[in-house]
């Protein structure tokens, strides 16, 4: 494996085949698509990922052209269909539930922010805002057109071997992609009507917030009626009210969301795993993780 892609295929990402429909710049982007191919439907599970979750450390975004694709994010699942762009943000954990064998999509990856340097730190904030709240935006098909006319660009440019300014090139392109993206976000804002949260839906998701943040050092529910300044009795029945399921078990399924992305990382001993998730020792760990998953950490790692 070369140095330069490796960033991206140890992570398990939703890949297509290898059918020289993928581009690499340097260390920092990746293009990959399967438009216009026959896709055989014995295939679709090359390129779908493993049925277990992975954290995703850069930017990836997807353009959905035809078919379904079904992912998981942050434990809330997306369905992707004919013209609809996925965001993937760094550090989220991520999981393909499936894929159709007759979808088409391209696929953009960024490593680093290098690429986009020089937007307005004001678009960029919302912008993220924005797509961490809403990372599946549905566009129109004139709009989708002009992404594909982008995206073709690029791959043109970074094929073109005599071309002398590649990096400006493609940041040019991804220039015009972030700012079309902030257009999307506009015309999103003024489509929505504004829904009026009751005082229950507002804790509770306060509640899942500060539970993504802690989930690794704290676990019980009496860290999180303090930081919200409510008993935990009165914390847990809203969490059933609203979500109609307790509250332990939302911050348990972060937990084991982020113990099975550590353990098949391959990078960590169960111990270690452990030990990142504030469990006194590999021994409380393993007896919390069999009675979620119904297997323990090792048996889970070997599969």
């Amino acid at each position: 494996m070369k140095k330069e892609d490796s960033l991206f295929k140890e992570l398990h990402l939703l890949m297509l085949p290898d059918v020289g429909r993928t581009l690499i710049y340097g260390n920092e982007l990746v293009l990959l698509d399967n438009i216009g191919m026959n896709v055989e439907e014995e295939l679709v599970s090359d390129f779908v990922s493993p049925s277990y979750p992975f954290k995703v450390t850069f930017t990836l975004a997807m353009f959905c052209l035809r078919g379904v694709m079904r992912v998981r994010l942050q434990l809330k699942e997306y369905v992707l269909s004919e013209n609809d762009v996925l965001v993937v943000l760094p550090n989220t954990i991520g999981e393909c539930l499936g894929v159709s064998a007759e979808a088409e999509v391209a696929v953009i990856g960024l490593s680093s922010h290098h690429l986009l340097a020089g937007q307005q730190s004001s678009l960029s904030m919302a912008f993220l805002k924005f797509l961490t709240a809403t990372p599946l935006i549905h566009i129109s098909s004139a709009q989708m057109e002009e992404c594909m006319i982008l995206y073709h660009s690029m791959r043109k440019k970074l094929e073109q071997a005599d071309y002398q300014f590649k990096l400006e090139a493609i940041a040019g392109y991804l220039q015009v992609f972030f700012y079309n993206g902030c257009q999307w976000l506009l015309e999103y804002n003024r489509q929505q009507v504004r829904k009026v949260e009751s005082r229950q839906e507002k804790l509770f998701e306060d509640f899942l917030e500060l539970v993504q943040t802690h989930y690794r050092a704290h676990r019980n529910m009496c860290f999180y009626a303090e930081k919200l300044c409510l008993t935990p009795k009165y914390l847990s029945q809203v969490i059933l009210e609203v979500s109609d399921r307790h509250a332990p078990d939302w911050i348990r399924d972060y937990v084991i969301l982020e113990a099975k992305a550590l353990l098949k990382s391959g990078q960590y001993t169960v111990q270690q795993v452990g030990d990142l998730l504030n469990f006194a020792n590999a021994s409380f760990f393993g007896k919390y993780f069999k009675a979620a998953v119904g297997c323990t950490p090792r048996q889970y790692m070997l599969k």
